[in-house]
């Protein structure tokens, strides 16, 4: 039988911080996140017949993020509440209809300790679920029958509700370990004005 986990206090638990990247019609892939190998171990070497190495390139910059702190109870709704609200020019003109999806960006620890050294860097990704862009007076309903709530970003495209099934679902769902990034796919609605499907994932 599965336990329930005990709710996360927001008032008396420190929050951490998160990357949460975006980018529209479609994921990041993943070399974009990668870092450049260790450099071999061992410091400089010096003498006439020392062999000069050259030193490893610096990491390339992270695509375009959101800095911002919050807890494991933090909901895929809220993700993006807040990443709606900070950057409103990513919706289109009118918003509904867009697809916001979420995934889970975290080092493959695994492949490091098999492939040995040369595996470090490398990420792995997993879907996190999706949230829809409806209007503020959608008649949907979740899963237990309740009208989701209306969280609605301000200014002029205020009037969206941030809606479905995978709305609910936190970072301590998916797993989420504090280190870890999440990337966010903003599709807009095809031009019959039809939800976009998920993009496909595996890069």
């Amino acid at each position: 039988m599965a336990t329930t986990k005990p709710p996360i206090d927001r008032q008396t638990t420190t929050p951490f911080h998160l990357k949460l990247f975006y980018r529209v019609n479609g994921f990041h892939p993943l070399s974009d996140f990668s870092t450049p190998s260790q450099p071999p171990r061992g410091g400089p070497v010096s003498g006439p017949n020392a062999i000069r190495t050259r030193s490893p390139p610096p990491p390339a910059p992270l695509p375009h993020h959101l800095q911002i702190y919050t807890w494991q109870s933090c909901t895929l709704r809220e993700l993006s509440h807040l990443l709606t609200a900070a950057l409103p020019s990513l919706l289109p003109d009118p918003p509904v209809g867009t697809r916001l999806c979420f995934r889970l960006i975290y080092p493959d620890t695994r492949g490091a300790a098999t492939l040995g050294p040369d595996a470090k860097g490398r990420y792995l990704s997993k879907d996190m679920g999706n949230v829809i862009v409806g209007p503020s007076d959608s008649p949907y309903r979740d899963g237990k029958g309740d009208e989701a709530p209306d969280n609605s970003a301000s200014g002029p495209k205020a009037a969206i509700r941030l809606q479905g099934n995978d709305a609910d679902k936190t970072l301590q769902d998916v797993r989420f370990v504090i280190g870890d990034y999440i990337d966010c796919a903003i599709l807009p609605p095809l031009e019959n004005g039809n939800v976009a499907p998920p993009p496909i994932t595996g890069r």
